[in-house]
């Protein structure tokens, strides 16, 4: 069958990452991953896979069976004279990886920290298991870039302070160059907040301080 050729509609992805909390791992796979439709309808709910796609004759396209026999599902036209099929991957989250999606769920749900333990447990490359996690990281520093609103209020506690990123020449001495970044945590939530800033004078601080902690908060500054 012809691939068919694609253009993505505004239902497809409001937002960069998934807004979730923190869901147990273990509670993760008993209510969602054993049930295929339902790892289907949660990657949709949560910004991961395409709720629909436009076939280029101009109908919608269903998630469905490739034919009756496979069992792998994907992206189908609903014009008979069309039929054209896509891979359920269509999209710019998923559309590059050759991994299954439970797979890809595991690797991004689980907390592995060494590329070691990665491949110890899932028995991919190297280069893959790269890969993904920096393309991971860099999906959440865009969406944290991207969503950044004001913490706690009245009562509560927001230490903040600002630190430069950089390296030392020859591992020591002052440093030379990097990025200052300002930020603020509450003591009592762990909510937070991180800026970069081109430098960390009190009229590049202060409106930021103004703007994302929010009115009756105590601020304390390692001085």
């Amino acid at each position: 069958m012809a691939a068919a050729s694609l253009t993505f509609t505004p239902m497809l992805m409001p937002i960069i990452f998934p807004d979730i909390g923190v869901v147990p791992l273990k509670r993760f796979y008993q209510s969602i991953v054993t049930d295929q439709d339902a790892v289907i309808r949660w990657l949709q709910e949560n910004g991961l896979l395409a709720r629909g796609i436009v076939c280029k004759c101009g109908r919608l396209m269903k998630i469905g069976k490739f034919s009756h026999a496979a069992e792998e599902l994907g992206w189908r036209c609903m014009e008979k004279a069309c039929r054209k099929v896509a891979s359920l991957r269509v999209g710019p989250f998923f559309e590059s990886s050759n991994l299954k999606l439970i797979e890809f769920i595991f690797l991004w749900s689980k907390d592995y920290q060494t590329t070691e333990t990665f491949e110890e447990n899932l028995g991919w490359s190297r280069s893959t298991i790269t890969g993904w996690k920096n393309y991971m990281r860099d999906l959440c520093v865009t969406r944290y870039l991207s969503y950044l609103e004001p913490i706690e209020g009245p009562g509560e506690i927001v230490e903040i302070d600002e630190s430069k990123f950089g390296n030392h020449k020859y591992s020591r001495g002052r440093l030379l160059s990097g990025q200052w970044v300002f930020g603020g945590v509450c003591r009592g939530t762990s909510d937070m907040f991180m800026i970069p800033v081109a430098e960390r004078s009190a009229s590049t601080l202060i409106p930021l301080i103004n703007e994302f902690i929010r009115p009756g908060s105590t601020k304390y500054h390692n001085v």
